[in-house]
């Protein structure tokens, strides 16, 4: 009962990233760039804030360097998000399979898996005002190679093949 428990949950975990990742991608075009640019935004003030607080620097930024960092900032941040969603997904989904006892060619079977979501996600976007890009399928699966190598060197280095 336990192991069906386990089981369950592991997938549980999968569908609800699914879910996010899919929630994420159903903004649209605007709304997703006006939320990413105000994070880094507020990332940006709050550091040199902090850093001029501490002594650190003594730096005060217009509002115009302010965007001007904000814009050359956004699109690697996205880029980099991109690839650590789908990192999360391949942990995730390389534990289900670990959990359903699915081993043979499991990361390869994850990166696929991962590689049709992002597949799928994409021409998501197309109906959401967005446009669906093949270099944003391209990082999403780097991301989900990542994943793969950290999932392997986290389960090496423990020994359990899972994370318990």
């Amino acid at each position: 009962m336990k192991f069906l428990k386990s089981k369950a949950f592991s997938w549980i975990l999968v569908i609800l990233w699914m879910i996010v990742i899919f929630w994420l991608s159903s903004m649209s075009g605007v709304e997703s760039e006006t939320k990413s640019k105000g994070m880094i935004s507020n990332f940006v003030e709050t550091t040199i804030d902090k850093t001029n607080d501490l002594g650190i620097t003594d730096k005060h930024l217009s509002s115009d360097k302010l965007e001007t960092i904000t814009n050359e900032l956004n699109y690697p941040l996205r880029k980099f998000m991109h690839a650590g969603v789908y990192l999360v997904l391949s942990i995730l989904v390389l534990n289900a399979f670990y959990r359903s006892d699915i081993n043979n060619r499991k990361y390869l079977l994850a990166i696929l898996f991962c590689f049709i979501y992002a597949c799928t996600d994409e021409f998501h976007q197309l109906f959401v005002g967005r446009t669906g890009q093949f270099l944003d399928v391209l990082i999403d699966t780097l991301g989900a190679i990542i994943g793969c190598f950290v999932y392997y060197i986290i389960t090496r280095r423990h020994k359990t093949h899972s994370f318990r």
